[in-house]
């Protein structure tokens, strides 16, 4: 007995990712009823464009999966709903994010795609990398470079910064022995305490040391080349030059006290604060913020210390799944802006995380 043939029915094969209408052909592709089986498992996704003779558009899944590793697995722009039958699962397997900045000197906002607008904001950090050091002088008055600072000072602040062992004597630029690297106030005589006496800074009191030039005078007073007026210095050091013919600063009634220098300079951190804008939460990794877990719309931070270095490369990754057991995915099911009903479906579609 023959078969009748359905005159308005549509039914097309699928095999392979893609345009629905294409696949159905133009003439096909009109009918007002559209049949389509899966007899293959598709890797990508399944689009459907909107056609005003569409009356009822079904999707077979037929055991077979759709599956897209990039994106939404189906694109519906039908005015007409999409029925999607069948066991064959309908998922985003999108399970990472990547956000990259190789420029250096960059500051600012990097929104990951598919993320829900998770994003990493990248700011500098006004730093300071002040070194104070002491030395414990002998008898008599004291003569000295940046190098005998360094080399004979016992570091009370800063010694963690950068080059902080030979910041006073070393640097890009030198003055009579001091670094100037960081301008020629920078390296400072503090003020002298007794042998275990604590940094005399809260006095306020600043001797400029790299400024100072060879002169022939007996000594210059202690508020010359300081920040400070005529007898307004508190410690037993009376006087200091730097005499013609010597490059070392001299300190003088210097004897048994304890001497006290600050290397004043400022530095750069980089911050990076990332904002999870999902659903659920996600573990980064990459060159910042590695290992990290953050909750759905919390925030992780990290710095990069001593640098304006502002480049960074992160991924976010999501896994697990909803309640009703379906995996989470950077993507929606239907990117288009069609419907669908999945009632006579018996597959298990992706959940959005977004």
């Amino acid at each position: 007995m023959a078969i009748p043939l359905i005159s308005n029915v549509g039914f097309t094969e699928v095999s392979s990712a893609g345009t629905l209408n294409d696949k159905a052909g133009t003439a096909k592709s009109k009918l007002p009823i559209q049949f389509f089986r899966l007899t293959d498992n598709i890797s990508g996704n399944l689009t459907l464009n909107n056609d005003s003779s569409h009356k009822k558009i079904i999707l077979d899944t037929n055991g077979n999966n759709i599956l897209n590793s990039s994106g939404s697995p189906l694109t519906t722009n039908s005015s007409t709903t999409l029925e999607i039958i069948g066991s064959g699962n309908v998922q985003s397997t999108l399970l990472t994010s990547t956000a990259t900045q190789s420029s250096t000197s960059h500051l600012g906002t990097t929104v990951f795609d598919t993320s829900d607008s998770s994003q990493i904001v990248v700011s500098n950090v006004d730093t300071d990398l002040t070194v104070e050091k002491y030395i414990d002088a002998g008898g008599g008055n004291f003569a000295y470079n940046g190098s005998t600072i360094d080399s004979q000072g016992t570091t009370t602040v800063g010694g963690s910064t950068p080059n902080a062992s030979t910041i006073f004597g070393s640097g890009s630029s030198t003055a009579f022995g001091i670094n100037t690297t960081d301008g020629t106030q920078a390296a400072r005589f503090i003020g002298d305490t007794a042998q275990g006496g604590s940094s005399p800074i809260g006095n306020g009191y600043q001797l400029y040391i790299a400024t100072i030039g060879p002169n022939t005078v007996s000594q210059l007073r202690m508020d010359e080349y300081a920040n400070i007026g005529i007898g307004g210095y508190s410690g037993s050091v009376h006087g200091h030059n730097r005499y013609s013919g010597t490059t070392n600063h001299q300190l003088n009634g210097a004897s048994n006290r304890r001497l006290w220098w600050r290397y004043v300079r400022s530095g750069n951190d980089r911050r990076f604060v990332f904002t999870n804008n999902l659903a659920i939460s996600c573990v980064l990794s990459g060159d910042v913020l590695n290992g990290d877990t953050v909750a759905a719309g919390g925030t992780g931070n990290a710095n990069k210390s001593n640098t304006t270095d502002g480049s960074f490369n992160v991924t976010m990754t999501i896994s697990g799944t909803n309640g009703s057991s379906q995996p989470y995915a950077l993507a929606v099911v239907n990117s288009g802006t069609g419907s669908i009903n999945t009632d006579a479906y018996t597959g298990t579609l992706s959940a959005s995380a977004l």
